[in-house]
Order: structure tokens, then sequence, then C-alpha cells
């Protein structure tokens, strides 16, 4: 290296020396600058501290979210300030003298500052915001799951909702009930129950007034999230009336299945309207449920005798409701026994202005009521509270009631006026203002005739205490005293006055009062099912305004003369009055439309109810000692839409005058001669047929019984018109078709026959291709097959029965066909031909007894059908039969229940009967194995034999 280089790298080596050795004397001079420094801007940040801890002091008194990195900040700024207090309070700078050179603690300050004036940089934005707006908790945040142990009805209701919801084929779940019976309950715990399995739930709370903005508001951006993919629960509660989820801005149908739609509504029918894929109804509860429900919110376990007596009588005034029952135990809680004793009492009161402990009750049920449009629903809900808690309420009584009360519109006929009620009571029941009552067929046996033939409902205890509430407080005032045990009526005129309804029936009122009441509005009088055996002669001078009177099922022997002043009267039933025989004072009545006289003493129909030209209705059925019509009569009642006569003995000549009833559309008609009936073109209903009971199950019912029958015209057509034939005792007939078809039929439902000695078959299918070909114009071609309607046959006693048919014929089907009952008919060898059983996809009864000639139920089939048939068995070699019960007994030569090749299965067969068949051994044990294996299957349910 030469001298130069040299001296320019010692140049440079010193400046270096001398510039480190400058700033390190700058550390030591500097120091007291620079721990002075640290401290100032320790200060700052300290200041800054507290006035972003003011707002986070305020955020938090906002319940607002503060923002990520606030916490954090706050920490590290305390530390920061602390490590600076100890510093500047002399215990570094000690240190520093003692310990550590100036340099070092100089140099630390300068460091120290550094990282103060960072974190008072980033702390900058703090000073001014330090949170977000808080997110109002959802729904489902705040929800309490409520205890539904020992509750069953609410909880498999529940169980039943989340199913349906877990549904990916179902986007709309309908949960529909009764106010206060837990529908948004059961709701709330759906969406709680579910809340993580969907992205975002919304709960709305529609009510009757319906603002789309503030709803639209509500789901706009869960919208948003269902238009993006995510899965989201809308609950929407209350629902009044159809809404139309476009509108709504709720995306829906088949591209939006990640949107769930669950609808509380007090109505079905808007449930259904809205397209529910699944309707689910809430029950109220049981009673031991609404006790159990009742010691929950009153906190109780343990109760004193006395006070539990009490309670038990509240529970059950509730009416299963829960509304109801959370609302009396929280105002019970606590409370003496003597405030539970008072509010039993009112409870129990009959319904009037006072309804402190009903209030929660009625004022919820009152909104389904007040929602009503339609005014004949709410004429026809308000009648319904007439009669007793619990009570059975039939439709034609309402119709009758409704159309004499006028409040119908005047409808062409009682016909018409039925639908309309119909129509009313269906509303009624989607909006669970009235339930429908569950009678089986079978449990019918032991009821009136009347009973049989109205359809049955109900109101719910509560509802019906709404109903009387409302009655009170309106213009249209009812007295209803209906199932209270009374054994007397006794009212002061000045209190009862103004009422225009009173129902007294099914009490024990033997008694009514001997003077004239003065109730000048009063249009409504049911007295019915009670106990009376006079009626005072004034009773009904002081009811001028009367038009409905129900007194059936007393014990009245004789009619008071009062009534003849009851010139307004359209509806008078005097049923079920065994002792009551003389009614010419009725021919007095000439506005009266309805009148029955069902199961009465009458003897015969006088000609003073010729004179009632305006009935409309005339009921004399049953009545066991009634053998005479005066003629003339019936020919001048021509404004007569419904008629029931059942003569036991006399003359039937009177029947030729109903040619003269033009308007007739309903008759029931039970006597010994049927030849003189005349033809009747406006019938569409009809009971016709000897005297005697039976439970009619269709709306068209003939039935003959004697050894020789006059086949006349007009007979023939009800033959056509029948959806239930019963033949007996005929002498002159072979076969149903054609003798009795000639023109085919397509009304049969179901056919009985007995005792019929030369029916040979009931299908003589020779004939048939003629009366096919007559038909062919007219409606026998678009109608199809004969018997493709028939659901039901019964042979008895047939003894020259052979077969059901003499050749299986392209005309016939059993398609309908449900169940078929056989007993003796010692010559029938075969029923189906395997052709047509292959048809019978609905017959779940088969019962055959004591038919000694019969070899096989099913035949191969194979000398009864034609070349293409055979064939197409023969391709079929597995054939399904649908039967549900088979019974077979007493048949001596049955072989086989089918006799063929093909595999036959029984997947529904429930029940099996062989008994008395000796010659079918094997095949019994081949189908006893079936049905243990459906047993095992979960399918029996019933077994004989």
């Amino acid at each position: 290296m030469n001298e130069a280089a040299s001296s320019v790298v010692v140049g440079k080596v010193v400046d270096l020396v001398c510039g480190v050795a400058k700033k390190e004397i700058s550390y030591v001079c500097n120091c007291s600058e620079n721990v002075e420094k640290y401290k100032n801007e320790a200060d700052k940040l300290s200041s800054m501290k507290g006035r972003v801890q003011q707002q986070i002091d305020l955020a938090k008194s906002k319940g607002e979210v503060l923002l990520e990195g606030v916490e954090e900040w706050m920490k590290k700024a305390d530390g920061y300030t602390s490590k600076a207090t100890q510093f500047t309070n002399g215990e570094d700078q000690e240190k520093c003298f003692h310990v550590c050179t100036l340099r070092r603690c100089s140099k630390t300050a300068i460091k120290k500052t550094f990282y103060l004036q960072q974190h008072q940089e980033a702390g900058k934005s703090f000073e001014t915001c330090v949170s977000l707006p808080a997110q109002a908790p959802g729904f489902t945040d705040l929800y309490q799951r409520k205890n539904l142990e020992d509750i069953h009805t609410q909880k498999s209701t529940l169980k039943k909702i989340i199913r349906a919801i877990e549904d990916d084929t179902i986007q709309i779940v309908g949960i529909n009930g009764l106010g206060g019976v837990g529908k948004t309950t059961l709701a709330s715990e759906v969406a709680k129950e579910k809340k993580n399995e969907f992205a975002a739930v919304v709960f709305i709370t529609v009510t009757q007034t319906v603002d789309a903005k503030i709803i639209q508001e509500k789901v706009r951006v869960a919208a948003s999230r269902i238009m993006n993919g995510e899965k989201v629960l809308i609950v929407l509660d209350d629902v009044w009336e159809e809404l139309k989820l476009e509108e709504l801005g709720i995306p829906c149908g088949s591209e939006y299945m990640n949107c769930k739609i669950l609808l509380t509504s007090r109505s079905r029918d808007v449930c259904a309207a809205m397209n529910a894929q699944k309707n689910i109804s809430v029950n109220p509860l049981q009673e031991k449920e609404a006790w159990t429900l009742f010691e929950r919110v009153v906190g109780k376990s343990e109760w004193d005798v006395t006070l539990k007596e009490v309670a038990l009588k509240i529970v059950k005034e509730c009416g299963g409701l829960p509304l109801f029952i959370q609302a009396l135990g929280k105002a019970l809680k606590d409370k003496e026994i003597r405030m539970w004793e008072v509010a039993l009492r009112r409870l129990q009161a009959p319904v009037d202005g006072d309804v402190t402990y009903k209030k929660e009750g009625i004022l919820q049920l009152k909104l389904s009521y007040d929602h009503l449009e339609d005014e004949v629903a709410k004429s026809c809900f308000l009648l319904c509270s007439m009669f007793p808690e619990d009570g059975n309420i039939g439709l034609k009584t309402l119709t009758h009631y409704g159309l004499a009360l006028g409040i119908f519109n005047n409808p062409d006929s009682i016909h018409d006026t039925k639908d309309i009620v119909q129509l009313a009571v269906e509303s009624l029941k989607s909006s669970f203002l009235l339930s429908p009552v569950d009678i089986n067929i079978y449990s019918l046996v032991g009821f009136r005739l009347q009973q049989q033939e109205e359809e049955l409902f109900k109101m719910h205890d509560l509802v019906r205490d709404m109903a009387l509430f409302i009655t009170f407080k309106g213009d249209d005032k009812f007295l209803v005293k209906s199932g209270k045990g009374l054994r007397e009526w006794q009212p002061r005129s000045d209190v009862i006055k103004s009422y225009k309804k009173i129902s007294l029936m099914e009490n024990k009122i033997c008694k009514l009062p001997n003077y004239e009441p003065d109730l000048p509005h009063l249009d409504t009088f049911l007295i019915q099912m009670n106990e009376l055996s006079i009626v005072p002669d004034e009773f009904f001078r002081g009811m001028k305004e009367l038009k409905v009177l129900d007194m059936r099922g007393n014990n009245i022997s004789s009619l008071p003369q009062s009534l003849t002043q009851l010139t307004m009267l359209r509806l008078l039933d005097l049923s079920d009055n065994m002792s009551l025989s003389e009614i010419s004072l009725l021919g007095g009545l000439s506005c009266l439309e309805i009148l029955k006289l069902r199961r009465t003493g009458i003897i015969n129909i006088p000609e003073e109810i010729g004179r009632l030209t305006n009935l409309r209705l005339l009921d004399i059925y049953s009545c066991g000692d009634l053998s005479y019509v005066t003629p003339g009569v019936l020919s001048k009642l021509t404004r007569l839409e419904e008629l029931y006569v059942q003569l036991m003995t006399g003359d039937c000549n009177f029947l030729t005058e109903l040619s003269e009833l033009t308007l007739l559309k309903i008759l029931h008609l039970r006597v010994w001669e049927l030849h003189y009936i005349p033809k009747i073109e406006t019938l569409i209903e009809f009971d016709i047929g000897p005297p005697g009971c039976a439970l009619r199950l269709y709306k068209r019912c003939l039935e003959f019984s004697g050894y020789k029958c006059s086949w006349t015209v007009p007979i023939r057509k009800l033959i056509q018109l029948s959806e239930l034939l019963t033949l007996s005792y005929i002498e002159d007939l072979d076969n149903i078709l054609p003798d009795l078809y000639q023109e085919g039929f397509d009304e049969l439902r179901y056919i009985s026959l007995s005792y019929c000695e030369n029916v040979r078959s009931l299908v003589k299918t020779c004939d048939l291709d003629g009366i096919q070909t007559s038909n062919e114009s007219g409606p026998m071609k678009t109608k199809g097959k004969f018997f493709s309607y028939l659901e039901g046959i019964k042979l008895h006693r047939l003894n020259s029965l052979e077969l059901l048919w003499d050749n299986p014929h392209q005309y016939i089907s059993f398609c309908n066909l449900r169940s078929i009952k056989i007993t003796d008919c010692p010559s029938l060898l075969k029923l189906f031909p395997i052709s047509v059983a292959q048809g019978l996809v609905n017959l779940k009864l088969i019962e055959i007894m004591d038919c000694e000639s019969l070899v096989n139920v099913i035949s191969d089939g194979d000398e009864q059908t034609t070349g293409s048939e055979i064939e197409l068995v023969k391709q079929d070699t597995n054939i399904v039969f649908s039967f549900d019960h088979i019974k077979l007994y007493y048949l001596p030569k049955l072989e086989n229940f089918y006799s063929g090749p093909s595999i036959v299965k029984y997947p529904s067969l429930k029940s099996l009967l062989v008994s008395n068949c000796p010659s079918m051994t094997r095949e019994s044990v081949a189908l006893m194995i079936i049905l243990q294996e459906n047993m095992r299957k979960g399918n029996f349910t019933m077994t004989e034999g």
C-alpha cells in the first residue's frame, strides 16, 4: 500500500472513531435532557390513555362493542407508563449513576422515548373512536327455554315441527291452533333449538295489522344472506291473513330452499293459503299436563289438601290453554287461600260483565272472533254458545235455527242453506273456534236417528265463555242456562225483558212460570231435553216475536193455547214428546217453515196441517202410532223441500200426492207399500224402504223387501240413482244386471242381497253388450265400467247363487271395492277370477262363511277368461293383494284361497281367521306364515282365530 492510500484509510478510521466517540460523549453529556424528554413523552401517553379510557367508559355505558386492539393498546400503555414512572422516580436513574454508565442511562431513555412515541401514534384513532354500535341481541339470544318435561302434548308437537324443519323437501311449515294454546312458544323453542344450524334466525311478530315496510326492513339483511346461499330461518308469528312472501322481500320457492319459513296462525286456512307444505295443529293440554304446568308457575310441589282441591278446579277452568294457565298461576301465586276461592267462584260463575279472572283468555280468543269477516260465521258461532258446555252441536240443527232466524239472506233452499252453514262451520273450525266431534260409525248404534244424520262439532269451554261474553255485551242479548241442572225457571220479568235469545236446554226443568213472561224482543226459546209435562196456557203470550221454539225431548202431552199467538214462529220442534198426540192446534201457525214431530205419539196427520202452506220441512218420522195421513194434506204443502215420513201400518195412498211437491229435494220414506210412489225428478237425497232403522252411510239409499216387486218406472229411476241398494225376499229377481239396470248405472256404492231365492249371479254378462251398445252415445260411454264405484258387497242366504257373474266381462270392474261379505250361499263355487282379482286394489276385507260348495276364493280363471286375459295372467308371475283382513269359516270344500301358478304376496295382511275349513290346510299355514312375517315388520294390528 502506498503512503497516500494509507493516509486515506487512517483518516477514515480516525473520523469513524471520532464520530462514535462524539456520539458516546453526547449520550453522557445529554443524559439529563434525554431523561426529561422521556418523562414528557410518558406524560403525554398517560394523558392519551386517560382520554381513551373515557371513550371506553362511554362506549360500555352504551353497551357498544369495543374495537379490536383497543384493550391491547390500553394494556401496553399501562406497561409503558408504569415503567416510565419507575424510571423518572429515580430508581432507574440511581441505577444509572451507581450501576451503569451515564451513557447507558441516556441511551435507554432515548430508546424508551421512541417506543412511547410509537404507541401514541398507534393510539391516535382511539381518542375519537374506540367502539362500534352494539348489535341488538337476537331473539334466540334472549329466549329462555321452557321446561316441557311431562307435558307430552307440546313436547310431541315440538318434535313434529322440528322434523318438518329438518326435512329438505319442506320450505314452509305452519303451526296453527287456538289463541293461547302455545303456538308462539313452540315456534320459539324451535328457533332456539335449531339456531346453530342456521346462519341467521329472524323472528317477526306480524299481528293483525300488517306493516310490509317494517317486515321488509327486518328481513333485509337475512334476505341478502339467503341470496348468497346461506341457510336462514324466518319465523312469522301471529299471521292472520295470507302474506305474499315476495312482496315482503323474503326469497322463497325452489331456488331458495336454503330459506326455511315457520308460520304460526290461528287459522289452518291461512297456512294453507301460504303454501305450507306441512301444517301442524297444536292441541290444548291434557288435564294432567295442565296441572304440571300450573304447579311450575305457582312454584309449588307440596299442597295443602284444601288448597289443592281448589287449585285443581281452577286449572280445569283453564281449558288446557297454557297462556290462561300461566296468567292465572302468576295472579294467584303466594296469595291466601281466600283469594284462590274467590278466583274459582269467579271462574265458575256465569259469564257477564265481570270477567276479571277470565279476561286474559277471553280477550285473547275474542281476537279470533273479531277477525272473522263472514257475518254468517259470526252469527252461527254465537248461536253455538247456546248449547251446553262440552255439548255436541249438530250442523242440521244450526242450519234450521239460522234459517228460521233469517241470518242467511234468504237462500233458495234448505239444502243451499246447509251448504252456507257448512262453509261457515269450516271457517270456524279453521280458526279453532269450533272443533270436530269424532264419532266412529260403529259407535252410532243406540244413537237417536236424528243424531245419526247430523255432522257434529263442539266448542272449547273458554271459546264458549268468550261467545257468551260477546252476547252479554251486545245488543242481541242471550240468556244461557243450558246444562246447569236447573229444576225450575222462575225469572223476574224486569231482568229478562231485554233478552232476544234464551236457552234452558238440557236441564231438569219440570215447571215453567204460570204467568205470562214479558219477552217482547225474544226470537229464540230453547227448552229441549228437560222434564216438562205441561206448559201453562198463557206462557207464550208475551213472546210475539218468537221465531224458533225447540221443546223436543220433554214429556209434553198437550199444547198450550198461547202457542197460537206465535204468528211469527218459523221453527217448531216437538220431537221426542211421546205423549203428544193432538196437533190440530198447529194449523194456525201460518208462518211455520220447519215442523218436527219425530218420535211423538201422533196417530194421524190432520187436515189442519194442510193450512201450513209455508212449510219447507215436515218431519213425522219414527212415530210408532202414526197410521194415517189425511188425503189432500201433503198436496197442499207445495213449498216442501224435505219430508221425513215413517208409517208402521196404514194406507199408503198419500204417496201419490208427492208428485205435487215440485220443490222436494230430500225424502226419507219408510212405508210398507212403495208401488204408490210417483216419479220425483227433483230428489237429491233419499232413504226409501220398509219400516225400520238402518245406519245410513250414503245419501241415496233404497231398500226393497217383499216376495214380489212391481218394477215401476219411478222405482227403476230410484234404483238408477241409489248409492246403497238393499234387496231382500224378492222372488222374481235373477240378477242385478240387466234386470234392474237396463239403462246402465254409475251411482251404486253398496249392494246388499238377502233371501232372494232365484238370484243365480249378480251380472248376466251375455246381455251387457246390448246395454253398452244402447248407451254408446249416452253417459255410459264416458263413465267407464260397471261396478267401478262399488265399495261394498253383502250377500246373504242366496241359495241359487253360483257365481258373481256368469262369465268375466270387459265392462266389469271392482277397482273401488273395499269389503265383501258372503254368508249362507250354499251353491257358490268361486268368487273372483284372477283377471278381476288383480284389479281389487282397494279391497281390504274378505269375509266368507257357510258356503258349503265354495272351492276357492280366487280362481286361476282358465275356464272363465278370454285368451288375452289368460296370457296376461301367465305373464304376471307375481301377484300382490292389498287385503288387510281375511275371514274364512265353515267352508268344508274350500281348497285354496287362490288356485293358480303365480306367486301371491299379501304385504298388508293384518288379521287372518280360518276356521272349520278342513280342505285348506296347506294354504292356511302359508297365509299364517305371511301374517307372522307382517307382524315382524310392524304391519300387524289385529288378529283373530
